[in-house]
């Protein structure tokens, strides 16, 4: 068995401790760690270095550690006591100065390098930033004892992070869109933050209070029974709290690994489970979803920016004929505060609700792989726009992951340019219609159709086989769908590149390699003979 450290200095001290070996790359030692035997007898030995660590066998196949990190969110009150208020306060300033030093401290070895190459600049690491403010603290910031240590070790965390996120970005290492350099931090436009990975952090027995380092016990609003029962039982491990303000309200964010084995699975057996189920996430209605007994099941999208848009233009009118500092403002301010505070609560809820219900409910659910940056864009209008965005569906897939790696369901995800709402499902014909129109018409066989409905269930026949094709009950229509170019042969853009560079998707489409069934060929020809009429 091999054991998978963070860090060097990780894997010598499990090394030190269990007699193990320390593999070694080209004469350098490495996180790994080899232990002969059973690992359970290394168990209590490795986890306390830590608890993140991974594991492999000896061909290289990982195993299950027995751990998984998980968070939770808890809304805290203000303290009371005007000093600690202001004690709070001055760790989100804090973080920022530490931050705009270390920002400052980069742009100047910047423009001395440019100067002089053989220039000592600092290495743009925690650990080295880190140590240069230390050796730098008193002059910069002669209160610093106020706060603590890791207030600073947070700001500068941070701007290393945005350093390697502007570099990989800048190298074409990073998806997305472009990442700027960084820019120094404003008290008036950064949001107040702070993380601590050290020192004393715990929930208290009470069930209502969270200690931070300096700061001091925080009360909950809400009961943290489903952390502290974990911790108090030493089934769970605390690795980091972030204390935030957010419309005006603190609340305390924090990181665990939690034993696998107390995870509570679900409460329905994988034998009582739906076999398989489709998802189609959309607009008019949150998710269609179809099972395999073709039970189609409508979410209705709770819309809540919607639903609370003239509302929110009314107090925001108010907002600005009020006087800033004045108490007439800071009522509509916090009335404007409290719709999206109730917005974004809502939103969370229903894709919490959503994700919860399918890993109930399903063994295998097969879901899109949806670009909403490009759905934005293609809907022109900003009231479309505003509607991709108040969806929330952005935040579906990796909360279903999570939750379905737990109670042990599997997630497929469907190939992003599968026309799922262009194919009829029941005879493969292609599916016409305005761009947003609810129900869609089949070219072959004249039935109109739900467009949600239809692509769920061509989801959830969607499957790759052996040779590579992306296949369903429904196949691909040899004519262009959407807008997109087509070649002369009637394929998509996509079908004319994949035969131009001989994947298995091409040669299937050209007719090698094909493995699809005599059945399914009659079904092509008609197809082509329907579109070209």
């Amino acid at each position: 068995m091999i054991a998978v450290m963070r860090t060097k200095v990780q894997a010598q001290r499990v090394s030190d401790l269990t007699g193990g070996k320390v593999l070694l790359d080209d004469g350098k030692p490495t996180r790994k760690v080899a232990l002969a035997g059973d690992f359970e007898q290394y168990r209590d030995a490795v986890e306390s270095v830590s608890v993140l660590f991974g594991l492999c066998d000896d061909t290289g196949e990982k195993v299950p550690t027995g751990w998984t990190v998980t968070g939770a969110s808890f809304e805290v009150e203000w303290p009371k006591d005007p000093k600690s208020a202001s004690l709070v306060r001055s760790h989100f300033g804090a973080r920022r100065v530490a931050y705009n030093w270390a920002l400052a401290k980069v742009k100047s070895d910047m423009e001395s390098k440019k100067k002089d190459a053989s220039y000592p600049s600092t290495p743009w690491t925690l650990d080295a930033l880190r140590k240069q403010w230390n050796q730098e603290k008193n002059e910069v910031a002669p209160w610093w004892g106020d706060n603590s240590k890791e207030t600073y070790a947070s700001g500068i965390a941070d701007l290393v992070q945005a350093l390697s996120n502007w570099s990989s970005s800048k190298h074409g290492k990073r998806q997305g869109r472009k990442v700027g350099f960084p820019k120094f931090k404003s008290k008036r436009k950064d949001q107040n933050r702070v993380r601590f990975t050290t020192g004393a952090m715990r929930f208290e027995d009470d069930r209502r209070t969270i200690v931070l380092p300096t700061i001091g016990g925080l009360r909950s609003k809400e009961n943290t029974r489903r952390i502290q029962r974990h911790m108090a039982k030493n089934n769970a491990r605390l690795l980091n709290c972030t204390l935030s303000e957010r419309w005006g309200r603190l609340f305390v964010s924090c990181q665990l690994a939690i034993k696998t084995s107390v995870i509570s699975p679900s409460p329905i057996t994988t034998s009582e489970k739906d076999p398989v189920a489709g998802v189609d996430l959309g607009l008019r209605s949150l998710a269609t979803i179809a099972d395999s007994n073709s039970n189609i099941k409508t979410i209705s999208n709770p819309a809540p920016l919607r639903a609370t848009i003239a509302e929110r233009r009314r107090v925001g009118r108010t907002l600005s004929r009020r006087i800033p500092g004045s108490k007439g403002y800071e009522r509509a301010k916090t009335k404007l505060v409290k719709l999206d505070r109730k917005a974004v609560y809502i939103r969370r809820e229903s894709i919490h609700q959503l994700t919860r219900y399918l890993v109930d409910n399903y063994s295998e659910v097969k879901i899109e792989d949806l670009n909403i940056a490009a759905m934005k864009r293609s809907m022109g209008r900003r009231a479309f726009r505003r509607s991709v965005s108040d969806a929330g569906l952005g935040a579906f897939r990796p909360t279903l992951t999570y939750k379905a790696e737990r109670a042990g369901v599997k997630v497929v995800v469907v190939n992003r340019f599968f026309p799922s709402s262009q194919i009829h499902h029941n005879c493969g014909g292609r599916l016409t219609g305005a761009k947003l129109a609810k129900r869609l018409t089949c070219d072959t066989c004249h039935v109109e159709v739900d467009r949600d409905e239809n692509a769920s269930l061509n989801i959830r026949d969607w499957s790759v086989i052996s040779c590579g094709l992306v296949e369903s009950t429904a196949l691909f229509v040899p004519r262009p769908f959407g807008t997109g170019g087509s070649s002369g042969d009637g394929m998509t853009h996509h079908l004319e590149r994949a035969c131009k560079t001989g994947s298995n998707i091409g040669r299937a489409w050209r007719g090698k390699n094909d493995s699809r069934t005599s059945e399914n060929e009659v079904r092509d020809k008609n197809l082509v003979k329907g579109a070209s009429k």
